[in-house]
């Protein structure tokens, strides 16, 4: 709503094709918590390559750490691994596999917090990343996605499949929205895990 000079109300004319998708949470519960597993499962992927590519330019590892301790921080905030294992264990089946699934789980947040702490406190030298800190930060990265792979053995598979095409369909989305735009940035988006 806009007031003109004259003192009177006028609209605006909106229109929702001007703006970038939205994000819109999934009305299924379980399903939207299955599509943030494998948003997280999808950044281990980016983080790993950022790692690998960071270690061949040999990029400080204070600069490494500025980059990754955003991301990382978005990828804890934004998709809350352990309260989508507390809830989606609720839906493990056979429900006999309630501890092999919350054990692989677990064992996934343990795996992501551990790079987390990697990045926030042991990244702080002004030369390159060792191989010691790749090998760490990599095997992190990869033991959480493994983990979350078993975890979703245990989940409905139709419900696991549908909250990865939503993952597919947002980042073609993405795609063809900032192809070819100014203010795109970089876009590289990386192979996903389950392809």
């Amino acid at each position: 709503i806009a007031i003109s000079s004259g003192g009177t109300l006028s609209s605006l004319v909106f229109n929702p094709l001007d703006s970038a998708y939205a994000y819109t949470p999934d009305p299924d519960k379980l399903r939207e918590s299955l599509y943030l597993i494998s948003r997280v499962q999808e950044a281990t992927v980016q983080q790993e390559r950022f790692v690998n590519n960071a270690k061949k330019s040999n990029l400080p590892q204070k600069e490494l750490q500025q980059k990754m301790n955003l991301s990382l921080k978005l990828v804890d905030r934004s998709y809350r691994l352990l309260d989508q294992i507390n809830f989606a264990s609720n839906y493990v089946e056979p429900k006999d596999n309630i501890i092999g699934a919350s054990e692989a789980g677990n064992k996934a947040v343990e795996e992501l917090q551990s790079a987390i702490d990697s990045v926030s406190n042991d990244l702080n030298e002004n030369g390159p990343l060792t191989d010691d800190q790749q090998n760490l930060l990599v095997s992190a990265f990869t033991n959480t996605r493994t983990e979350l792979f078993t975890f979703l053995k245990y989940m409905p598979s139709k419900k696991v499949e549908e909250a990865r095409l939503r993952v597919e369909d947002e980042n073609v989305k993405n795609r063809e929205e900032f192809s070819g735009s100014s203010d795109a940035g970089v876009f590289n988006p990386v192979p996903l895990p389950w392809k």
